[in-house]
């Protein structure tokens, strides 16, 4: 076991050593550790690595992709697992299948399709002149948001929780005068309070490790993620490999932290989707 895991930290290690070196020590020696290694050192590469990559900025947007993501994710999956689960409504089964069937499906394969429709996305929708005015949203993070929206898995996950929920209580919140939308708030988002708690960290961890949609939809270089701006650095020559390394340092912190924090229900929400009454 500390032989795995060791195999597993020698690339990791290797990066933070390797941030650090100079152009030519990465080159043209083969010691781990850098000769000019300081903590004046070190602080200004870090200062000026930040700077000259724009990572304020980058984070900035990655945060506010991780407040979609997780609106998206809550509301728009939890709502359809909601309804798939509970209201039982005419073709509930026939729709659960194909999202099942879209979990077997790569994702490379809906990649040119789902392109397309953000060029010429539906907007407005006109019965009397039966019309449909399209836009064009990339550029944007709407492209990053929908994507979360039709996330099949978290709509399982969310139908499976939400079965384990006795039917007598959506009918006791009826009875009160509780509407379909009030029932989801108010009764069933509290009970699956650890799936609702998963699928958050899910979309954060997803918003900080995702760099190829972004990179797909967005072309303004003060709208690209963290993730993103990181992998576009590969085709640009005037960065050197140790500022690449540190970017990925970056890159990397945001997503170790919360996964040390809520490694709980990240392990346990899976399992906890799965639980059927």
């Amino acid at each position: 076991l500390v032989l795995i895991t060791l195999t597993t930290l020698i690339p990791a290690i290797w990066m933070v050593l390797t941030s650090f070196k100079s152009t030519q020590e990465i080159y043209s020696s083969a010691s781990f550790f850098s000769k000019e290694f300081s903590l004046p050192y070190a602080w200004n590469r870090i200062s000026e690595t930040w700077l000259a990559l724009g990572l304020g900025r980058s984070m900035i947007n990655t945060l506010i992709v991780c407040v979609g993501k997780i609106i998206a994710e809550i509301f728009v999956c939890g709502l359809a697992g909601f309804v798939l689960s509970k209201l039982r409504v005419k073709g509930t089964r026939l729709v659960f299948v194909l999202v099942i069937w879209t979990m077997m499906m790569p994702g490379a394969i809906r990649t040119v399709s789902t392109y397309m429709s953000y060029i010429s996305f539906p907007f407005i929708i006109d019965d009397k002149l039966n019309s449909v005015t399209n836009i064009n949203i990339l550029d944007t993070y709407w492209p990053i948001w929908l994507s979360s929206a039709a996330s099949s898995f978290n709509i399982v996950l969310f139908k499976n929780n939400f079965d384990a929920i006795p039917t007598s209580l959506v009918e006791a919140s009826k009875l009160d005068g509780c509407t379909d939308l009030e029932i989801f708030t108010k009764v069933m988002l509290p009970i699956a309070l650890p799936i609702v708690i998963y699928v958050c960290i899910g979309a954060v961890s997803g918003a900080w490790a995702d760099y190829f949609t972004p990179y797909l939809v967005i072309k303004d270089a003060a709208k690209m993620t963290t993730p993103a701006r990181i992998f576009m650095l590969k085709n640009d020559s005037t960065v050197t490999t140790n500022v690449y390394m540190l970017g990925l340092i970056f890159a990397s912190i945001p997503s170790l932290i919360i996964f040390a924090i809520f490694q709980k229900y990240i392990l346990g929400g899976v399992t906890l989707g799965a639980v059927k009454g």
